[in-house]
């Protein structure tokens, strides 16, 4: 039994002429260079942070979404991580807790700052990669509009075969 092919407009999970348009000019405009992200910037505050700058946009590079506009997220995610890093390596060697002297003399065994900075600066490395990408679920988006395209571009060249 033969199919016959609906038009471009009537095809469920197609796009219209049209709308093919309008995501190719929504591309455009969203595409910004990637110079910027050649070198770390000078004002990440240490190797570690300059190392996994290095590491992100090597990675970045294999899916093609970052630009110029993205390099305070990448930067700032950097930073949050290698204040992670540190927190997490001081709370190796102190432990959990800590024994501070009370207002009353006695000595009590209270949860190691060093937690809340942990938690604060883990809180910060999800805010910044979920505004540049490193998400899963950003990800997910991103691999979504280019299947669509994918298919889209294959189904145009070479139709209902």
């Amino acid at each position: 039994m033969s199919r016959s092919r609906k038009p471009l407009e009537m095809q469920k999970g197609n796009l219209t002429v049209e709308q093919q348009i309008n995501m190719q000019q929504a591309e455009e405009t969203v595409t910004v260079g990637r110079e910027q992200l050649a070198r770390a910037p000078n004002w990440l505050i240490d190797d570690v942070a300059k190392k996994e700058f290095k590491r992100i946009v090597k990675e970045f590079e294999r899916i093609d979404v970052v630009g110029n506009l993205d390099l305070n997220n990448i930067a700032g995610y950097c930073n949050a991580y290698s204040f992670y890093l540190r927190a997490t390596n001081q709370l190796k060697n102190e432990g959990l807790t800590v024994e501070r002297e009370m207002k009353n003399g006695s000595v009590g065994t209270f949860k190691n700052p060093l937690i809340d900075i942990q938690k604060l600066y883990a809180d910060e490395m999800r805010k910044f990669a979920a505004l540049c990408g490193l998400t899963i679920d950003s990800r997910l988006k991103v691999a979504t509009v280019k299947t669509t395209k994918t298919n889209q571009e294959i189904d145009d060249k070479f139709g209902d075969i």
